[in-house]
């Protein structure tokens, strides 16, 4: 009985052993928030970088070791850098979230429109916003500004600027 024990605990050790190998390691995934980037460090000289869904998260190559994430829109994704041999030296998976702070989301029913605030909020549409807003009504007499500018600058008919004395 205690041999069929130890044989049991060999057994049960190798099979963990075989299925830790077979499965690829699971690293924590890199938290970037959208319209942010974060630096990421390599093992080894950088050869190539690729990211698996580029409307996610964009990456740029900093240096020989260090590669900068951008968040683009929210999701998950993943990032693998290869070096100059091909072989890849990092699998990682970036998760885009929103930011922690100096954000404001209001709700109006269904619609949500997002502000960045610091210290004033400013309207910031983010991915998944509807394009119609309720502020729109309202907001025509700022969108066309520079075009009424121009034309109150000249007078009616005439393209050309008041000078001194007409």
């Amino acid at each position: 009985m205690a041999r069929q024990h130890v044989i049991m605990k060999a057994v049960s050790a190798v099979a963990v052993v075989i299925g830790a190998a077979a499965s690829p390691h699971v690293a924590r995934a890199l938290t970037v928030p959208i319209d942010e980037s974060a630096i990421v460090q390599t093992s080894a000289p950088i050869g190539s970088v690729m990211v698996g869904n580029p409307s996610i998260a964009d990456v740029t190559v900093v240096d020989a070791r260090r590669v900068a994430v951008l968040g683009r829109s929210y999701g998950m994704t993943n990032l693998i850098v290869l070096d100059r041999m091909g072989r890849p030296i990092m699998q990682q998976r970036v998760s885009v979230a929103p930011a922690q702070s100096g954000r404001v989301s209001l709700y109006r029913g269904p619609l949500v429109h997002n502000f960045a605030c610091s210290p004033r909020c400013e309207r910031t549409p983010m991915p998944g916003e509807e394009k119609g807003s309720a502020y729109e009504p309202y907001s025509t007499a700022y969108k066309d500004y520079d075009q009424r500018a121009k034309s109150d600058a000249t007078p009616s008919g005439s393209s050309a600027p008041l000078g001194p004395g007409g």
